[in-house]
């Protein structure tokens, strides 16, 4: 099977040498490749990562290793597969500050892939305690922006509808992933958005509401809303969380409400590009 990924791996290169290297598999093994004699997809699985983690491997055949392995996972057996062939403490182990930052990426994306409504594998990841550490560390703004960005999915995608999740990515320090930056690209705001929607997702409580008002998160919305280039979807992200804290029983405070009130109205010029449930449901806050 290593041979045969090796194989593979060659041929999606063009690398001649390595094609010649490789040598042309047996018929049988292409035949499991492509699906035609009962694939193994959990020991395609297994392959890949013995060749994202080994570092006499070349770093674009540990790339390729998980962009197969990426591809895999999209299948939800293949997912709840991770833990039963124990890859879980591999694909963490590639979030380290010190394995290059295109392999970093790539084990961001697995997880958040791997987790996304999928109660199995958030349950399973969440199992390896350095898991949820890693991603809290590599969730900043500080790291290559690609980098932070899948990481930011990967923790929405593990914390959303979890509560224990949730509440163990609180209880490390969760909150300061929640850091906005109108100065930045929309794609990065929507992703910090979607943390809080996730966060939110698990409901509201003392704690959480504490932590909403003294870290100012409601006037960072309302920042959101009153960007000099509004972003349509930053918009209906923010008009969805208003109305998500006030279906939770959120206490606004009359200035809050007073600023949130006047951006809307702000953006009512958007209108027939915005949501038209989340506009009309978030005219109830003030009401």
């Amino acid at each position: 099977m290593e041979k045969l990924l090796q194989w593979s791996i060659a041929q999606q290169t063009g690398d001649k040498e390595a094609i010649a290297k490789a040598g042309t598999p047996d018929p049988k093994s292409l035949d499991q490749l492509f699906g035609l004699g009962g694939p193994d997809e959990p020991a395609l699985m297994k392959q890949a990562i013995i060749v994202a983690t080994n570092p006499e491997a070349t770093l674009e055949n540990q790339e390729i290793a998980l962009e197969n392995f990426e591809m895999l996972i999209e299948n939800l057996d293949n997912a709840n597969n991770i833990e039963n062939i124990k890859l879980w403490p591999s694909i963490i182990s590639q979030l380290e500050p010190h394995v290059p930052t295109s392999l970093r990426v790539y084990a961001a994306s697995i997880i958040g892939i791997a987790v996304q409504n999928n109660p199995l594998a958030q349950k399973a990841f969440l199992s390896h305690e350095q898991g949820l550490k890693s991603l809290v560390l590599t969730a900043t703004p500080t790291e290559p922006k690609e980098l932070y960005l899948k990481a930011l999915f990967a923790i929405s995608s593990l914390i959303r509808n979890d509560e224990e999740a949730c509440k163990k990515f609180l209880d490390i320090g969760g909150w300061k992933v929640v850091e906005f930056d109108n100065t930045v690209a929309a794609k990065q705001i929507l992703r910090v958005l979607s943390v809080l929607s996730a966060i939110l997702s698990t409901g509201l409580d003392a704690n959480k509401e504490k932590e909403i008002h003294s870290r100012g998160i409601v006037a960072e919305l309302v920042s959101v809303l009153q960007s000099s280039e509004p972003h349509v979807g930053c918009i209906d992200k923010v008009l969805n969380i208003v109305t998500q804290l006030h279906r939770l029983g959120f206490k606004f405070t009359a200035s809050e409400l007073e600023q949130l009130e006047s951006s809307v109205s702000g953006v009512l010029h958007l209108k027939d590009q915005l949501s038209e449930e989340d506009l009309e449901a978030v005219k109830t806050v003030w009401a």
